[in-house]
């Protein structure tokens, strides 16, 4: 409604079918911009007079290019704005202004509101894997090159060029070093992997791509030098190398992208500040006994001790409970408690960063194996048979009297045809055609082997708060629409900043109500009763418990009155996610248990359990971090789960998890340890993301039927004695072609 009210409708048919970001109450949170407009300074100074400056920065919740047609109207409504550049791939914007004219902090406020939430520019977000996508397309670029070059100089030996003509010799030494120069750039990427691979006792799809490459490298040599016509794949060896680098580069690019739209900086805090302006200390430096300022909104880092007035926290993102808990001098601020009150809090340290709780949950996870055993075995099978099937026949015509040359050729051959071309570009096809599918569904894959692991998923554990049901309570009925235009504006003014449960909620209603104007004046909160302030004409407007400004008790879950004098009452039920009950249901149907693992108090999560339709004994609630890691790892019982959550309490259940999957991508914790990531109000994506596999399997069969097909032909052709160069060279691209068309018909829809 506000993309449309602002005049921008055009948004919504350029999106097409794909699903549009949820406006959720990531829009509404106080986000700061002191980086944005230190940044905007910095360029301008750099510029120089009479320079455009230049910055480039983060964009998060970029799906498709009506995003990037939005966030650039976006950007040329602003004064002194002069060109944005938005690469949606890399989550990236880069912006050129007229220095001094340019608001950067409306810029960002106006681009939250819409969705986009931006930080600073993280370099691409992928740290190692970023740099090797960097180099993955230098050698993809270089062998592309190469690749030609070869075919150009290998073409006129096809079309009969005598061997005696002036320049063959010229043309061969060009093949040669081309096809080197291929061996060395784009096969030692293979090589690398093969061989680390099996350092690591494990085996890997680069191994028979290696022993292909190497294979018909060594055989072409040994042809060059030996003249023997029949084992020249100099150009084989350039255009495998190339077409494997290709399929690679599709498939890490269609993860990082979805990895990259991810903001850089998550919402964990880096330092705290100390009290009276006295300047900030890194959250990594906090000792026992060290006091400092906990902001409204802020997250407690350790464990703490309350020295202010009274205040309240959630501790929704450690335990799973929503409601606001008030919080006396004196008392324990856990680690992971967010201050919700409207002033900071001033809180002593009760331990160190490096032992809190907090530290723990949010700690970087170790790199998890990727050893896929039943492939493995396969490949073992697979590399046999090649190996015997090649020297079976090499040998049987070197028996046969037809002489080494010959030998060599069909023992070479058989390796070459043998490579798994079709598949090293099929796979990486069916996975970017999947993962396009999914991102136009809100869902996004970050792991790159998520299918294995998501085939043999049999039961599914969600969280409950934030998870199975909406971030905020939903408001019940509709006690708005019966309200004034001032009255409305009084409201908003009370709910404004508000970080309680009840505030967000009212503040995400008002949103749809159309136009009014926010009320002037500084509203005061009484921490656990409620916020009020005094308007221009002089009337005192209230929003609190029932009883605190109105003298009459009831059973409202808040009260917004005027001078004492109630004008609304509101009711608040904790809201499943649209259709929560019909999507479980469907998992279910698909023979996978569900589960729920909860922090929040056990009877309501029974009450959930009824509601859903699931069996008691499957839903648990009052757990601690620990103990939903605990029983997820119970009998290695993780192998075979989906771990659904979005807090940092469930970031140890995660680690214990087959998959992980998150609906929240806002809080910089389990987005950047999870599998998938889905936006939307709904759970139908983790159904969707269950039936895109299933498609993928079924395409990756029949490709592999087909290449079984493929090499027991091509091997048959090898045995006969009839394979060459240059039928190698017209199998090998038909081939592929093929299989990437059965991909292509097997995954049309999803």
């Amino acid at each position: 409604m506000r993309i449309r009210r602002a005049g921008l409708g055009k948004f919504y048919r350029l999106k097409g079918g794909s699903v549009a970001n949820p406006v959720k109450s990531i829009v509404f949170q106080k986000r700061d911009a002191s980086w944005l407009v230190d940044a905007v300074s910095e360029a301008e100074q750099a510029a120089g007079e009479g320079a455009a400056p230049e910055l480039d920065f983060d964009v998060q919740g970029i799906s498709c290019v009506g995003c990037v047609w939005l966030i650039d109207r976006i950007f040329e409504r602003q004064p002194g704005s002069l060109r944005i550049d938005v690469n949606a791939q890399l989550g990236k914007a880069t912006m050129r202004w007229s220095p001094n004219r340019f608001d950067a902090a409306a810029f960002a406020a106006e681009l939250q509101k819409l969705g986009y939430p931006i930080g600073p520019w993280g370099g691409g977000r992928g740290g190692a894997g970023g740099v090797a996508l960097g180099g993955l397309a230098f050698r993809l670029g270089i062998c592309g090159a190469l690749a030609m070059n070869t075919m150009a100089f290998t073409l006129p030996r096809y079309l009969g060029m005598a061997a005696d003509f002036a320049f063959a010799n010229v043309f061969q030494i060009v093949v040669v070093i081309s096809a080197t120069l291929s061996l060395l750039v784009g096969g030692t990427y293979f090589f690398g992997h093969a061989i680390r691979a099996l350092r690591a006792g494990s085996m890997h799809m680069d191994l028979p791509i290696s022993l292909g490459i190497i294979a018909a490298y060594a055989g072409s040599a040994a042809g060059w030098i030996g003249g023997i016509e029949g084992l020249l794949y100099f150009d084989f060896v350039s255009i495998f190398i190339f077409l494997m680098l290709l399929g690679r580069w599709v498939q890490q690019v269609a993860i990082a992208r979805n990895r990259n739209r991810l903001l850089s900086s998550g919402g964990l805090v880096k330092s705290v500040p100390l009290p009276d302006g006295k300047g900030e200390l890194a959250v990594a430096e906090i000792s026992v006994g060290d006091e400092f300022l906990m902001a409204a909104g802020g997250m407690a880092p350790v464990a703490c001790e309350l020295c202010s007035e009274d205040a309240e926290v959630s501790l929704e993102w450690i335990n799973g409970e929503p409601e606001a808990r008030p919080m006396k001098p004196g008392r324990r601020v856990p680690a992971g408690a967010v201050n919700i009150s409207r002033s900071a809090m001033r809180v002593r340290a009760l331990e160190r960063h490096d032992d809190s709780l907090l530290a723990k949950l949010i700690a970087e996870e170790a790199p998890r194996s990727s050893r896929n055993p039943r492939i493995e075995r396969l490949l073992r099978v697979y590399l046999g048979l090649v190996l015997v099937s090649a020297c079976v026949g090499g040998s049987a015509w070197y028996l046969s009297g037809a002489g080494l040359g010959k030998s060599l050729q069909v023992f070479i051959s058989v390796l070459v045809v043998s490579c798994p071309c079709a598949l090293g570009l099929a796979l990486p096809l069916a996975d970017e055609l999947v993962i396009a599918k999914l991102r136009r569904l809100g869902l996004f894959v970050r792991s790159s082997d998520l299918w294995s692991r998501l085939s043999a998923v049999d039961r599914i554990v969600f969280d409950k708060t934030g998870t199975l049901t909406l971030e905020v309570p939903e408001l019940v009925g509709r006690p708005l629409e019966a309200l004034t235009v001032d009255e409305l504006g009084a409201l908003s003014a009370l709910v404004a900043d508000s970080l309680h449960p009840v505030g967000k909620s009212l503040r995400e209603s008002l949103a749809g109500m159309g136009s009014f104007s926010p009320a002037e004046g500084e509203v005061r909160e009484l921490v656990g009763s409620g916020v009020e302030f005094v308007g221009g004409d002089g009337r005192c407007w209230s929003l609190g418990k029932a009883g605190w400004a109105t003298g009459v008790t009831g059973d409202a879950d808040c009260v917004f009155a005027s001078d004492g004098e109630t004008i609304a009452e509101f009711h608040f039920r904790e809201a499943l996610r649209p259709k929560t009950r019909e999507e479980l249901a469907g998992l279910r149907s698909g023979g996978r248990e569900i589960f729920i693992l909860s922090g929040d108090r056990i009877g309501k999560v029974k009450r959930l359990a009824a509601e859903l339709g699931l069996p008691e004994e499957n839903c648990l609630g009052g757990l601690d971090p620990e103990q939903k890691a605990a029983w997820v790892r119970r009998d290695g019982q993780g192998a075979g789960t989906l771990f659904v959550g979005d807090g940092a309490n469930d970031s140890l259940a995660f680690e214990e998890a087959a998959v992980r999957a998150t609906p929240a991508i806002d809080l910089g914790v389990l987005e950047r340890k999870s599998d998938f990531y889905f936006l939307g109000r709904g759970l139908g994506a983790i159904r969707a993301v269950f039936a895109a596999t299933a498609k993928r399997r079924s395409a990756v069969r029949a490709v592999a039927i087909f290449a079984i097909s493929y090499n027991l032909i091509a091997v048959g052709l090898c045995f006969a004695g009839l394979m060459n160069p240059l039928l190698a060279a017209v199998l090998m691209p038909l081939s592929s072609i093929a299989t990437l068309l059965i991909i292509g018909t097997r995954l049309r829809t999803i």
